[in-house]
C-alpha cells in the first residue's frame, strides 16, 4: 500500500494554475484553504447542464468565477452547483456564489440544506471556533433562497445531458449531512472528506499519500467504512478529491482508506489510555505518519511535514471525540 501512495500518478502538478483539463469533460479548479491556495479543489463539469461541484469558503468564488472567464463559460449557463456536505471549507462561499449565478440551483444532503437556506448557526458555530479569523478566512456566508436548493436524496440521479446522469449517495463517516456524487462517463466519484484528503506538497517528491479524515464532530469509523465499501461494485476508476485533485487507482484508494480507519481508533485509544487529550492523539497520529512518509523517502526534517500539522490536530480533536461520546 505504501508504494500505491509513493507513486507519482502524473495527473497533477503543484502549479496552483487557476483551471486544470482532467478529462471527460471536467476541470479541476484550484481554491483557497485556510487562507492557503493548494489544500482545496472545485470542479467543473462541461456538460449540456453545466454543473460545479464543491464551492469552498467565500474567498474562493473568484477563482471559481475565473475559472469560468478563462473557460469563456457565461456565468448564466450554469445550472448547478454541488456542496458534497456543508462544512465551510466545502460550502462555505455557496450563497455568494449564486448570487453570480442568476440560473443556478444548488443540490445538498437533506440534513444540510436548512443550514445554506438559513446559515446563522453555521456563521455562530464557525465564530466561536475560529474568532478573529472568521472574518479571513470564511466570511461573508450568504443565505441561499429555498426555491434555490435541491435536497440530494440517497439514490437521486440527474441528467446533465449528453447523456450524463449523476447519482448520488448518502456518505456518513466523516459528517453525517455528507454525499458523494458517481459519475459513470468518468467512471469517477465526487468524494468530498468521505475518501479521506492528500497532500499535493508532497507530489513534488513524486509521493502521493492519503489519510483519512476524522475533524469533528461526527467522525464515525464504521460509518466511514461502510461508505467505502458501498461505493466498491460501482466501478469507479477516479476519485476526484475536494482536497485534492484527481487520483486514478481508485480500488487502492480504498483499501488504503479500509486499512487506515481502524488504525486511527486504535491509535487514538492507545494515547487516550495515557493521556485523554487531543495533542497526545496528535502526537501519535504525528508519529504515524512520519513514518510512513520516511519510508517514501521523505526526509525526518523536510518542511513539508509542516503541512501536515492544521490536518493532524483537527483529526485527533474529532478522534478525541468519538472516543467521548461513542
Amino acid at each position: 500500500m505504501l508504494e500505491f501512495c509513493k507513486k507519482a500518478m502524473g495527473r497533477y502538478t503543484v502549479n496552483h494554475l487557476s483551471v486544470k483539463d482532467i478529462g471527460n469533460d471536467i476541470y479541476e479548479i484550484t481554491l483557497i484553504d485556510a487562507a492557503e491556495s493548494g489544500r482545496s479543489t472545485g470542479f467543473f463539469i462541461n456538460s449540456e447542464e453545466k454543473t460545479i461541484v464543491e464551492v469552498g469558503a467565500s474567498v474562493s468564488v473568484p477563482r471559481i468565477l475565473q475559472a469560468l472567464d478563462e473557460l469563456q463559460i457565461p456565468y448564466d449557463e450554469i445550472r448547478y452547483v454541488i456542496v458534497t456536505h456543508i462544512h465551510l471549507d466545502h460550502s462555505g462561499g455557496a450563497g455568494l456564489l449564486l448570487q453570480s449565478l442568476p440560473n443556478a440551483k444548488i443540490i445538498v444532503h437533506p440534513k444540510g440544506a436548512r443550514h445554506l437556506i438559513d446559515p446563522s448557526k453555521l456563521i455562530a458555530s464557525a465564530q466561536h471556533v475560529y474568532g478573529d479569523s472568521f472574518q479571513r478566512l470564511f466570511a461573508p456566508i450568504e443565505a441561499i433562497s429555498e426555491e434555490r436548493v435541491i435536497i440530494a436524496e440517497d439514490g437521486m440521479s440527474l441528467d446533465i445531458g449528453q447523456d450524463r446522469p449523476l447519482v448520488f449517495y448518502n456518505s456518513p463517516g466523516h459528517a453525517y449531512h455528507h454525499i458523494v456524487i458517481h459519475d459513470p462517463k468518468s467512471k469517477g466519484l465526487f468524494s468530498g472528506d468521505a475518501f479521506g484528503i492528500t497532500f499535493p506538497l508532497f507530489e513534488e517528491m513524486g509521493i502521493h499519500y492519503v489519510v483519512p479524515t476524522s475533524s469533528p464532530t461526527q467522525f464515525n469509523p464504521e460509518a466511514m467504512a461502510q461508505t467505502i465499501e458501498r461505493m466498491k461494485p460501482l466501478g469507479i476508476e477516479n476519485i476526484y478529491f475536494t482536497h485534492f485533485g484527481a487520483w486514478d487507482h481508485a480500488d487502492k484508494v480504498m483499501d488504503r482508506m479500509l486499512t487506515m480507519i481502524p488504525i486511527y481508533v486504535e491509535l487514538a485509544e492507545k494515547a487516550y489510555k495515557n493521556n485523554p487529550t487531543w495533542e497526545s492523539i496528535a502526537s501519535e497520529l504525528r508519529n504515524h505518519y512520519h513514518t510512513e512518509l520516511k519510508a517514501m523517502g521523505v526526509p525526518d526534517d523536510h518542511p513539508y511535514f509542516t503541512s501536515l500539522e492544521l490536518d493532524t490536530e483537527l483529526n485527533a480533536k474529532g478522534l478525541l471525540h468519538y472516543l467521548e461520546t461513542r
